[in-house]
């Protein structure tokens, strides 16, 4: 029986998504007058042969550019047409409207979000989405298993967590294994109130280490936002569950995707850069809230009250997400092996504090143990790619703050971010021709470490690699872990 999840509200904050507040924060009203709820028998025309450009036409047609009418639609066809129609509908908005592009993610989420059944059939919806908006989809698919009260909120056990990523434990589906792991760790902090100490250790019961490390990517980075924009996310909970009783939490990706470890030292920086996986992270908070957002909530006029803070347990403290008086808290105080994770997050709540200083942040990333410059300076470049809103060369100029030998660790930041938006190597490629010539082999390694994960056939990798620019196909293949041959 399908977990009544009512239309969630889809407007998780824009922090949760690669694009600062200022970015996200529309001019228009989304709850304007005379936007009447959707006709109930309107959707039952939608079939699985309706085709996307339709359910866009017809979007388009009743809700014009009305944010809340466009998320309803959007929802409104996923039982009859499908979730794969109602993403490739938003497709189709988001290249007619800039406003649905630059908040793709979020709509993606909530669709994964109504798009949830039950317990049973997770995998099979969360197979149902696409790689489009940064995977919003695959995380909402997620989130609501966590916010159903059949699901993670019945409790946590390592059967549950490790049953959740089974069906894309495999070579081939490497990026789709990290999405959900990612989600699970937004989903425990929800199950957690928010306790971010809790939720590593709940992290810590996968099984699968490359699980465990993306799922402490997301309760690091559901940490950061929900400490910066505590409205990025309002769901209405499901039948039977306590209102009260947890935050759905946002999307992933910011997801850092993955590990950050240094790869193997020599005398090409990318290969300190970061082990293959290292995504770098999809999202980064807002760089500050606006006016509008401080007043009311990035999405004003929307409901944003329903589904947040979670009540601490009965008894227990509560975490203190950041600490103004030390920029590098919390990865100062959790365990050794999640601080690789933490530092992979942690300039997005650092130039949330210092008003997008990039040079202030580079040099907080300084302060970081020796062994984590580098990590932290993967995490600035994802940042940049973030507050460059899409301007790539904006993006190479925040690295260029960075002091010299930081550069190149912020570049792969950036790049890795940049594939992570598509799922599309070649967006990494052609970022990496735009690159200072000092940056230009860690940002090639970087892309082929991304190659390595978007396809596991040596063939494809083998393909993608050849299309680097002259000169840098070796560490597009090392990366990718492909052997050099005599023409590299």
């Amino acid at each position: 029986m399908r977990s009544k999840l009512n239309r969630p509200a889809l407007v998780a904050a824009c922090a949760v998504a690669t694009l600062a507040a200022s970015q996200c924060t529309s001019s228009r009203n989304p709850q304007q007058a005379g936007d009447a709820p959707l006709a109930t028998p309107i959707d039952t025309v939608w079939t699985p042969q309706s085709s996307p450009e339709h359910i866009a036409a017809w979007a388009r047609r009743r809700c014009g550019g009305r944010q809340e009418c466009l998320e309803r639609a959007l929802v409104s066809v996923i039982d009859k047409a499908g979730v794969d129609k109602a993403m490739g509908a938003l497709k189709i908005l988001a290249a007619r409207d800039g406003d649905v592009a630059r908040e793709g993610h979020v709509y993606a989420h909530g669709i994964g979000i109504a798009a949830y059944r039950d317990p049973a059939t997770v995998g099979e919806q969360f197979g149902k989405c696409t790689t489009d908006f940064q995977s919003g989809c695959y995380h909402g698919v997620i989130q609501g298993y966590f916010a159903d009260a059949n699901g993670g909120e019945s409790g946590v056990t390592k059967a549950k967590l490790d049953g959740l990523c089974t069906p894309y434990r495999s070579a081939e589906k490497r990026w789709l294994q990290f999405q959900c792991a990612h989600g699970i760790g937004h989903g425990l902090m929800a199950v957690e109130s928010h306790h971010l100490l809790r939720s590593l250790d709940a992290c810590d019961l996968l099984g699968d280490h490359f699980e465990r490390q993306a799922c402490w990517g997301g309760a690091f980075m559901e940490n950061v936002v929900n400490a910066t924009n505590p409205h990025h996310t309002a769901v209405t909970r499901p039948a039977g569950a306590d209102e009260h009783a947890g935050h759905a939490p946002p999307a992933a990706g910011g997801h850092a995707h993955g590990s950050a470890a240094a790869g193997p030292d020599s005398s090409h920086a990318a290969h300190g850069a970061a082990a293959a996986g290292a995504h770098a992270g999809h999202h980064a908070p807002a760089a500050a809230k606006t006016d509008s957002a401080r007043a009311g909530g990035e999405h004003a006029g929307h409901d944003m009250s329903a589904g947040h803070h979670a009540p601490a347990r009965a008894g227990a403290a509560r975490f203190k997400a950041l600490d103004d008086r030390d920029p590098l808290y919390p990865c100062t105080v959790v365990k050794e092996q999640h601080r690789m994770a933490c530092y992979l997050m942690q300039t997005s709540a650092i130039l949330f504090r210092n008003g997008g200083d990039f040079k202030d942040a580079a040099a907080k990333c300084q302060m970081a143990p020796a062994e984590l410059h580098r990590t932290c300076f993967i995490s600035l470049g994802r940042d940049a790619n973030s507050y460059a809103r899409g301007s790539r060369e904006r993006a190479v100029a925040y690295c260029g703050q960075a002091p010299a030998e930081g550069q190149p660790f912020c570049i792969v930041g950036v790049v890795k971010n940049v594939v992570d938006v598509t799922a599309d190597y070649r967006d990494g490629l052609s970022f990496c021709r735009l690159v200072p010539d000092n940056s230009k082999p860690a940002c090639y390694f970087a892309v082929g470490q991304q190659i390595s994960i978007l396809d596991a056939a040596r063939e494809g990798r083998e393909r993608a690699c050849a299309t680097a620019a002259q000169g840098f196909v070796a560490e597009c293949r090392r990366g990718a872990n492909l052997p050099l041959v005599a023409s590299d």
